[in-house]
This record gives C-alpha cells, sequence and structure tokens, in this order.
C-alpha cells in the first residue's frame, strides 16, 4: 500500500515538473534583462536584475542548483564596473601561511545558525586574525558576541551599505577590505551577488572558501571559489552531481559546535523552567518558517497521539510561536502539554532539561539538532522520502552518523517516540553516544584539524 509520504511526495513531484518549466522561463527573462543592462553599460542596474534573478532561483526551484550563465554575466560585470588595480598582480593561490582571514556574509542577526558558525569559527581559530565584511547590515545592530570575537582576534568589522551606493559600490568596498587577507571565506546569504562581482577578477583577489551554509538552494558564488566547504556529506554529494564542482575543491568541514558543559540536572532545568521533574521532554527549535502543515497535518497534530498515550510527557517548540500555523487544537486535545515559545536566544537550558529531541518538519534544523546532541539528548528526525537523492532535505551532519534516528512516516514517528519515552536506559545511551560523536566530530581541536 502506498504511504501517506510516498503520496505527499508523488503530489509534490507533479507539482514541481509544472512549476518548474514556468519559474525557468521568469529566471530565464531576468537574465536577459540583466544582459541588455549590462550591454548598455548600466551595470548597476544590471547588477540588480543579476541579484533579483539569483533570489528568484533560491525561492522558486527553476531545474537547477547554479547558473554558470547568471556567473558570468557577474563576472562581465565585475570586470568591467570595476577597474583593474594598478599593483602588481596578486597571487590568488592559497598562501604558505594563513595569518589573515576576511569572513564575508550579508546579514546577521542573534538568531539563526550563520552567526553562530562564524563567532565559533573565530573564536576556536586564534592563531589567525579575523576580521568580517557584511553587504547589507546596516540599520542594523551586529550581534555584540561576534563584534566581541572580531575585535579579541585583532580584526576589524566592514559594514558595505552604511553609507550611500548600490551593489556596484559594496563590491568595491569589498575588494579593498580583502586587500589584506591571505583568505576571504563566504558565508553570504544565498543570492549575495556581491562577492562574486567584487572578486570578479581572479589575478588580483585572495583565494576563496565558499561555505556551503545553503546546500539545499540555488546560490551563486561557484565561479570566484578556489574551494567549497560542505558541512555535510548530502551537500558534498549535491556540489559535485548538481552544481558541477570538481573533486579537487569539493570539500568536508563539519559545523564547529562550543563544547557542552550541562550546568543542570534535567530534573533542575525543568524546574527552572516550571515543568514537572518527572515528565518526559520533547523539544524542538527552530525558525517558525519551518514549521508547516503538510497534508492538512501540522507539527503539533504529528505528537497528539504520543502525548494522549504518555500523560508525563509534553512538547516544547521554540521559535514556533511567530508561525502563522493554528496549533490550538492539538494543544486542547493534549491539555495544554504543547507548549509554544518564540524566538529565544539563550536555550542552554531548554536543551538540559530536554529527554528527547524532535527535528523541526517538513523543514530540518540541523543546528538545532546538534546543539542538542551535544548535551545529551537523543534525536528523531522526519525523512519522508523513498530516495536519497533528496538527501539535501534531511537531516545528516557527520556527528550525527550512526546515532539520529530517522522515520519515513507518522506511525513509524510515533513508535520509535514511544520506544524512547519507555526505556530511560536506551534513551539515555543514545543520548550519550550522540554526544560522544559530536565531540570527536565538531568540537575545539578535531574541528581545528579539520580546518587546517
Amino acid at each position: 500500500m502506498e504511504t501517506l509520504a510516498n503520496k505527499t511526495l508523488s503530489l509534490w513531484q507533479a507539482e514541481g515538473r509544472r512549476l518548474i518549466p514556468q519559474n525557468f522561463a521568469a529566471f530565464r527573462s531576468l537574465i536577459s534583462q540583466a544582459k541588455d543592462l549590462a550591454q548598455q553599460g548600466n551595470y548597476e542596474a544590471a547588477a540588480v536584475y543579476g541579484q533579483i534573478a539569483a533570489n528568484y532561483a533560491q525561492l522558486n526551484h527553476c531545474g537547477f542548483f547554479v547558473s554558470s550563465e547568471l556567473e558570468q554575466l557577474l563576472l562581465t560585470i565585475g570586470r568591467k564596473a570595476i577597474p583593474s588595480a594598478l599593483d602588481p598582480q596578486k597571487d590568488s593561490s592559497l598562501p604558505k601561511t594563513v595569518k589573515h582571514v576576511l569572513h564575508v556574509s550579508t546579514h546577521l542577526s542573534n538568531i539563526g545558525g550563520i552567526p553562530r558558525l562564524m563567532r565559533r569559527w573565530i573564536q576556536q581559530d586564534t592563531e589567525r586574525s579575523h576580521s568580517v565584511a557584511l553587504t547589507r547590515q546596516a540599520p542594523n545592530e551586529i550581534p555584540q558576541d561576534l563584534k566581541d570575537a572580531v575585535s579579541n582576534s585583532q580584526g576589524k568589522i566592514y559594514v558595505l551599505n552604511d553609507r550611500s551606493g548600490g551593489i556596484i559600490s559594496r563590491a568595491k568596498r569589498l575588494r579593498e577590505c580583502a586587500a589584506t587577507a591571505d583568505i576571504v571565506v563566504l558565508h553570504t546569504w544565498e543570492y549575495d551577488v556581491v562577492p562574486t562581482i567584487a572578486f570578479a577578477n581572479k589575478a588580483q583577489s585572495p583565494a576563496i572558501v565558499y561555505t556551503n551554509h545553503g546546500d539545499h538552494w540555488f546560490w551563486v558564488g561557484a565561479a570566484i571559489s578556489d574551494a567549497i566547504a560542505n558541512l555535510r556529506e548530502s551537500g558534498m554529494h549535491l556540489s559535485q552531481q548538481r552544481r558541477g564542482i570538481e573533486a579537487k575543491r569539493n570539500l568536508l568541514l563539519s559545523t564547529i559546535l562550543e563544547p557542552a558543559d550541562r550546568k543542570l540536572s534535567r530534573s533542575q532545568a525543568k524546574q527552572q523552567l516550571g515543568i514537572d521533574e518527572n515528565s518526559i521532554m520533547l523539544l524542538s527549535i527552530a525558525r517558525a518558517v519551518k514549521y508547516k502543515t503538510v497534508d492538512g497535518v501540522n507539527f503539533a497534530d504529528a505528537h497528539v497521539e504520543l502525548l494522549k498515550r504518555y500523560d508525563r510527557a509534553i512538547l516544547v517548540a521554540i521559535g514556533a510561536g511567530h508561525s502563522d500555523e493554528d496549533w490550538s487544537p492539538a494543544i486542547q486535545q493534549t491539555q495544554g502539554r504543547i507548549r509554544v515559545l518564540g524566538e529565544t536566544k539563550d536555550t542552554a537550558v531548554f536543551y538540559q532539561a530536554a529527554d528527547i529531541y524532535v527535528d523541526s518538519f517538513p523543514f530540518v534544523s540541523i543546528t538545532s539538532i546538534l546543539e542538542a546532541g551535544s548535551y545529551g539528548v537523543p534525536s528523531v528526525s522526519r525523512y519522508p522520502y523513498s530516495s536519497d537523492l533528496c538527501g539535501v532535505l534531511g537531516s545528516d551532519m557527520p556527528g550525527l552518523t550512526g546515532n539520529l534516528i530517522r522515520v519515513r512516516d507518522l506511525e513509524e514517528y510515533t513508535a520509535v517516540l514511544s520506544h524512547l519515552v519507555e526505556d530511560e536506559e536506551f534513551r539515555l545511551s543514545l543520548g550519550e553516544a550522540t554526544r560522544n560523536k559530536i565531540a570527536a566530530t565538531h568540537w575545539g581541536s578535531h574541528w581545528q584539524n579539520a580546518l587546517n
């Protein structure tokens, strides 16, 4: 019998086959307009249309994950709009000694995985000076912990849009900021065309590493990058298969995590949160957009049967409080044992209180699942796809291999969670194994060795 997951996948495939040609036509129209503007010498407008095209392809799948046509257009814009330096050509090969690193991102806030990864990277890699350039940060405040990390490494922060000017102006400033860098590490949002324009002249650019934060998205930057730092194996495979990244520059660099030192026992953490210390707490942490209703079943609904079966089980979902999804029927059916909170910066006490971590659905939250595992919390993630070709839509990280429980459908999901609720010994041993694997892969000197 065909499962609900397979039916859902079939419906998505049919809808995709219908939409992709339409999306591709819209993308081609944007590229055509960008090319026309570039030929007229209006490089600023051409860059704007190029970025619109990239953003459109990111949000509306066009059947591909990279566009060599768009990347070549951006390179042309960069070479035409930004004059080459008069200085001798800069050696773009990897220097023997890397002392100065420039991290480039688009916009950072206190929420999300990118600013945390950047801050942890800088704090761990203490033998080097780290600076940061942000292409679209102003007027928003930069996270204070990141500013402190940069300052402690003797680096600088450059906000490229803090003065008048458009994409070309920011690209010029970025090239200037990179003049003293040995390596540039890109953490930019997938549609951000500023780095590709800035580093269009490879002979006068430093070595560039693209950190593949959005491996499931379309993104720009492949043409200028000497190495792609994939954060997980599924992303690395897709980079090779669907982006044409050659093996020699298609590398794996696990996400760096801070060692999670438990300050509280589970009982103590639950008491701080006002939760019965004898309860079994399921935890999920993600941005609201990652919790979406699928086939009429929302994230809360998926846990109703389990919570009805076990009176002492509760679900806490952090970040979902900003969702438009209506979870009130599920909350009522479980007598309020589903607690929905907004985005919370300090989540350590929740991780320490949790007995089981449940991944967001239908969009996974890998940073959160790793952080949960760092505290010895076993994790369960739904993966309703029959093919490994959809790997980037699921949770996978080097430190999760062999310990993360992935299930296909809600029936298996409820069965696995029931086992974890009932079997404390299994729950604790799986959590400890998860923590040990993450520590050996994502922490401190282990991660530093992989970086070097």
